[in-house]
């Protein structure tokens, strides 16, 4: 049997290095580790091309200093991300435009091209095989929805990763073009899915009330179940690690420096205003040689990006790193002081179990999954509530005692979860 994991957006994109591209990689890796085992299964990566897959060989981040330079200027740049959505949308509409004209609907066609449906790389797609939508496939063109609907009509079953329904659930943190283009892809696509494996129990469980409240899609004999990520990385992502001269300088600096680290793309969200609030809070009651540090890039709200750039300690004390490799993030994580997640809603919260697992200290709000992932080795609050922050950080730097304690209770407690593991834990839902 065929499982066949498509990864799509990843595959396009090797420099971004968001959750979702961080689990596709991982994910993938682990599974390919485990298929190279067994004789009963074969995963193959594969994306779509706008009409069919191909096979993808490699998910790697790319590591090319003048890459990494040039897509940290274009990327950030608001100009040039309206540009590359609307040649998107030109490109989708280009290709939908030509598969109205049947030039490249060669699925329905007698022809010889009919056969090319029914193999990939010289092999038979057979009922039973599994294609797995696991990367952030919701802008792809419509052709993408004709190959799922052709590849069930082989028996082939769909299943879907479901990272969350923030978009749905809450429109106001996500931009008006993401969140229809979003809601399009699950109200469309969702009667295709004959599984729904979701990254959390609460994510699990908003798929299923969206399904009662009808905003997706009706399919009466679709599976919805979760599964758990990994902490850790990919070990060949970590060769770099080894070479900390080559990290950023402003990584270096924070060396000798206490610093609480915040994880994540500066989206709506993740709750930065509180975060900023709390850290003023902090700096004001005589911690004033603490940084507070961003690594992720900056998102499509400008409101967000300015309330940390318009703050008096931003470039001082306040610092964005903007998108980071897997090996300077295991640096960041290593020598930070406690990690944040203040997200008034996180299907999952990847950076909470990573923190936990290099042994550091957590202060995460109770927004969606974030209690499930962190149990009870996290301090919580209320996202909307920064002086419950503010305390919560204000008592582990004014205790060194509370602080070591806590780490070493993280230390001797905590049971890591690896990526080997959810890989598989995944497969085992892909069975059952």
């Amino acid at each position: 049997m065929k499982i066949f994991i498509d990864c799509t957006h990843t595959a396009k994109h090797t420099y971004k290095n968001t959750g979702i591209h961080r689990v596709v990689r991982e994910l993938t890796s682990e599974l390919l580790q485990i298929s190279s085992n067994r004789t009963d299964i074969e995963i193959v990566a594969v994306m779509f091309d706008g009409s069919f897959m191909r096979r993808v060989t490699n998910l790697n981040q790319q590591q090319d200093d003048y890459l990494m330079e040039v897509n940290k200027y274009f990327a950030l740049t608001k100009i040039n991300i309206k540009f590359q959505a609307l040649l998107l949308k030109l490109k989708n509409k280009f290709i939908y435009f030509f598969y109205r004209l049947n030039l490249i609907d060669w699925f329905d066609s007698n022809s010889v091209n009919k056969k090319i449906f029914l193999e990939f790389e010289g092999s038979i797609i057979q009922s039973g095989d599994i294609y797995v939508i696991a990367d952030a496939n919701w802008d792809l063109p419509k052709t993408y929805y004709r190959f799922l609907q052709l590849l069930k009509r082989h028996k082939v079953t769909i299943v879907v990763i479901c990272y969350d329904l923030i978009p749905i659930k809450f429109p106001e943190f996500s931009s008006k073009r993401f969140t229809k283009a979003f809601t399009q892809f699950y109200s469309d696509y969702s009667t295709l899915f004959d599984k729904v494996l979701c990254i959390s129990k609460k994510s699990a469980e908003d798929y299923s009330n969206a399904k009662v409240q009808g905003i997706l899609g009706s399919n009466n004999s679709q599976i919805v179940q979760s599964f758990r990520l990994g902490g850790n990385y990919y070990k060949q992502d970590l060769l770099l690690s080894e070479e900390n001269n080559n990290l950023d300088i402003k990584l270096q600096k924070l060396l000798n420096k206490k610093y609480i680290l915040v994880v994540g793309s500066l989206v709506p969200h993740k709750n930065i205003k509180t975060i900023i609030a709390a850290f003023d809070l902090l700096i004001n009651s005589s911690h004033d040689d603490v940084f507070l540090i961003f690594a992720g890039n900056k998102g499509w709200d400008s409101k967000t990006d300015n309330l940390i750039e318009s703050n008096k300690m931003y470039g001082k004390l306040i610092q964005i790193l903007g998108s980071v490799s897997d090996a300077q993030l295991d640096f960041l994580y290593q020598n930070c002081y406690c990690l944040v997640q203040a997200s008034f809603y996180e299907g999952f919260g990847l950076p909470v179990v990573e923190a936990l697992q290099h042994c550091k200290p957590v202060i995460a709000s109770n927004g969606g999954s974030l209690p499930e992932v962190g149990g009870d080795f996290c301090r919580y609050f209320s996202p909307t509530q920064p002086t419950e922050l503010y305390k919560a950080l204000k008592e582990l730097l004014d205790s060194e005692i509370s602080y070591n304690n806590l780490v070493e209770r993280i230390r001797n407690e905590y049971v890591p979860f690896s990526w080997q593991e959810s890989a598989e834990e995944f497969l085992s839902c892909l069975y059952n």
